[in-house]
Order: structure tokens, then C-alpha cells, then sequence
């Protein structure tokens, strides 16, 4: 059985057209695409779209029933992502962050340590906390290595004695 596309989408073009720029760079701009590229006769199936769109036949078969079940509302409502919910809330992580700018931490291990201490959340290992830190885009700045034998008293007599290159 052969759909007619542009009747059975209920939208106008342009209503999918300023849609689909209002999505510009969400996944969901690219299921707009498709009703739009359908609406407006440029392609006649989901097969022709396909290739334009970016994606499997298939998965242009699953928006397409989607919207047919629940409408544009539906098909571009994204699903969350099934998992558990962190165990670090807003404020903990505020906390943690002033911390670090204080300078009271300088590894992953004091981290830790921090939450374990004043908010009683605790990280089996410092991969869970890690991604965190990946996950919020924190990148760990820390400064020049010392050598453990240094001594910064030698060292600025030696800058003072030495001439400008």
C-alpha cells in the first residue's frame, strides 16, 4: 500500500522548515528533515529519504510510525537515558569545586577523600569520580613539577645571582 506523504503529514512546510532550524544541531533536526523532505514531494518513501537524511531505512520506518502513533510532539520527544541516578548532588559538587579553587585539592584521591569526609559519598575507585569530572568538561590544571630535592631558597639566590640572558 502506497502512502501519499504529503497528506498524511499534518504540518506545512513551512511550519517544518522553521522547526527543523529551530532544532539546528539537536538530533531531533534530522526527523524534521525527513517529514519536511516527504511533505514537500522532494523525495516519494522513506527509502529515497534515507540516504539524504543520514540514516537506516529502518530507523526512518521507526519516526515515521512513531509519528503516525503520536504525532511531531511525540517523534521529536527524546527518551532519557535508563541508569542510576548520581550519587552526587548540586551541592556536594559546588563544594567540591570551591575546594579545589582553594587549592585544598590537588588529586583524585584527596577528592574523594573530600566527599567521603564532609558530604558521606564515597567512590569505590577513582573511575566513577573521574567521569564525573569528564562528564561536568573539569579539566585538572596543576602546576610545573618540582623535583622532591628542590629548595626554593637556592634557587632564588641562583635567579638573583644569574644575568639576563
Amino acid at each position: 500500500m502506497r502512502i501519499t506523504y504529503p497528506q498524511v503529514i499534518q504540518e506545512s512546510e513551512e511550519e517544518l522548515t522553521r522547526r527543523e532550524q529551530s532544532l539546528r544541531g539537536q538530533k531531533a533536526a534530522d526527523r524534521v528533515r525527513m517529514l519536511r523532505l516527504l511533505k514537500s514531494g522532494t523525495v516519494k518513501s522513506l527509502k529515497e529519504c534515507a540516504p539524504l537524511v543520514g540514516y537506516s531505512v529502518i530507523q526512518l520506518t521507526r519516526w515515521w510510525e512513531r509519528y503516525r502513533a503520536a504525532g511531531l510532539a511525540g517523534m521529536l520527544k527524546q527518551q532519557k537515558p535508563a541508569g542510576k541516578a548520581s550519587r552526587l548532588t548540586p551541592e556536594a559538587w559546588a563544594g567540591l569545586l570551591q575546594a579545589m579553587r582553594v587549592g585544598h585539592i590537588t588529586t583524585m584521591q584527596d577528592a574523594r577523600n573530600y566527599l567521603e569526609r564532609e558530604w558521606g559519598i564515597s567512590y569505590k575507585n577513582g573511575k566513577s569520580l573521574w567521569w564525573l569530572f569528564k562528564k561536568h568538561r573539569v579539566k585538572w590544571k596543576t602546576g610545573r613539577r618540582r623535583h622532591k630535592k628542590a629548595n626554593a631558597e637556592q634557587q632564588a639566590a641562583f635567579k638573583k645571582t644569574s644575568g639576563a640572558w
